[in-house]
């Protein structure tokens, strides 16, 4: 078995809180038993102590040696027929004047407990040895009238209750090791089966790669955490899919782009090496490949502003002036709408500050300020507004140009996607694209409402610094 595995672990676990559950259980029983046939010994002695103390204190008669000691015979004979019973009585000297067994009169243990009960005035259990045989006493000093008469020990064997107590251990330790190993094996076989389902869909997703992102893993019926980390797993594919579908289109969109203007680079090349040509052919040949070469430069410029977007890189931004930022797109707006006479308006509150890329974030504002400026018609009008609340800062973008389709509002944050009314506007489709993954990327949202005819109001949020 894998040692590091999680069936070994939880077999462990299982064996662990088996053993320390049955020890506690057992070691709790068996102590209340020890204490429960104790307490039960002490019970009975103190019972017959007392009795004796009862008689010999109404028996006493300081006149009359002969009573008290015809007295004290009697009752020992008496309880001396209680099997196992020890009576052993000592005068108010410590010299034993009755017992009912034979006792070593020099046992220095006697004399000790003698002195101790004689001056504390209370009982006292002790275990003592009498005749080589364990001995559980109850030892209790008998007073009249304020004088010591003497002591009284009641004692019985405790051999029996130590032996019941040695046997009870003996089977608690094999009823121990007699469920050990079944329970180690049933803890195995229940590890094995709670991580089943988790072997399955570990084996499942060992089978899933970039081919086939479509298989699934199946889902129990059973409404637990295998159930929801198996949706979990679904769902993390799902993702991966649409991303791995994202990608395929989109390398396959970018091969698109760069194709045509390679392909009309290499035709022009091929004509012009063909033969000789004057100057001005030659001159017309380099001027159509470098606009080719520059469409070919911003898209790729696109691509890898893309590509740090995505990243979500936060490293390296600082608290920048955004209205300075918005003046300096507003004047440069003017100057690309010059040509159209289009009026820019400005609606810039001062000294707006937040956290950020400041170039990455003028490159999404400028393309979306570029699309409002080509899709108004001549003598339009374009309002930049910038506000800010406790917690938001708000950027519009609002135009009364030819508006987005319907149909096309879902799709215009996608990668390429050009609207079906728009083929005779240059772009590459990525400019929307890329303002939204850097905005997402500085943690803010843009929105974006228009109908054909009525313009476009593109809204931004972000955080205030």
């Amino acid at each position: 078995m894998n040692t590091k595995s999680v069936r070994f672990h939880l077999t462990i676990w299982y064996s662990l809180a088996f053993i320390i559950t049955s020890v506690v259980i057992f070691a709790s029983f068996y102590l209340i038993t020890k204490q429960t046939l104790y307490s039960q010994t002490d019970a009975t002695l103190d019972s017959h102590g007392g009795k004796i103390v009862e008689v010999i204190t109404r028996e006493e008669n300081k006149s009359c040696l002969s009573c008290q000691m015809m007295a004290r015979d009697a009752f020992l004979r008496e309880f001396s027929d209680i099997p196992g019973m020890v009576v052993i009585l000592m005068d108010n000297t410590g010299n034993i004047v009755g017992s009912s067994v034979t006792v070593d009169r020099s046992d220095k243990r006697l004399s000790q407990l003698f002195d101790q009960v004689s001056k504390t005035n209370y009982p006292h259990i002790t275990d003592h040895l009498i005749s080589d045989l364990k001995m559980r006493f109850w030892v209790d000093p008998i007073y009249k009238n304020d004088q010591l008469l003497g002591v009284v020990f009641v004692g019985h064997p405790i051999d029996v209750i130590e032996k019941s107590l040695n046997n009870l251990l003996l089977i608690l330790v094999v009823v121990f090791v007699v469920f050990l190993m079944p329970t180690v094996f049933g803890g195995y076989l229940l590890a094995k089966s709670a991580i089943h389902p988790i072997t399955l869909i570990s084996e499942k997703l060992k089978k899933i790669s970039s081919e086939n992102l479509d298989e699934r893993v199946e889902t129990p019926k059973t409404n637990d955490e295998v159930k929801e980390l198996a949706l979990t797993f679904n769902s993390l594919l799902d993702r991966l899919s649409q991303a791995f579908r994202r990608e395929r289109q989109f390398i396959g969109d970018v091969a698109h782009e760069l194709k045509t203007p390679l392909a009309t680079q290499r035709s022009n090349i091929e004509v012009i090496l063909a033969k000789d040509r004057d100057k001005k052919e030659y001159m017309k040949a380099l001027r159509e490949n470098l606009v080719d070469n520059r469409r070919m430069s911003a898209t790729l410029d696109n691509i890898l502003n893309l590509a740090w977007s995505g990243a979500e890189i936060t490293s390296h931004f600082k608290i920048f002036n955004l209205s300075e930022l918005v003046k300096e797109l507003r004047d440069l707006t003017a100057k690309m709408a010059y040509s159209k006479n289009i009026k820019i308006i400005g609606e810039i509150q001062p000294n707006i500050k937040i956290h950020g890329k400041r170039d990455k974030l003028f490159h999404a504002v400028l393309n979306i300020v570029d699309n409002a400026v080509k899709y108004t018609n001549d003598q339009g009008t374009v309002t930049i507004s910038l506000h800010k609340t406790p917690h938001k800062v708000h950027l519009q973008i609002k135009d009364n140009g030819i508006g987005i389709a319907k149909k096309d509002l879902p799709h215009i944050f996608e990668r390429f996607y050009r609207g079906t009314d728009n083929d005779k506007t240059s772009g590459s489709g990525l400019g929307l694209a890329i303002a939204k993954a850097i905005i997402t990327s500085h943690h803010g949202k843009i929105d974006i409402e228009s109908s054909i005819g009525h313009g476009t109001m593109v809204s931004i949020t972000l955080l205030y610094s």
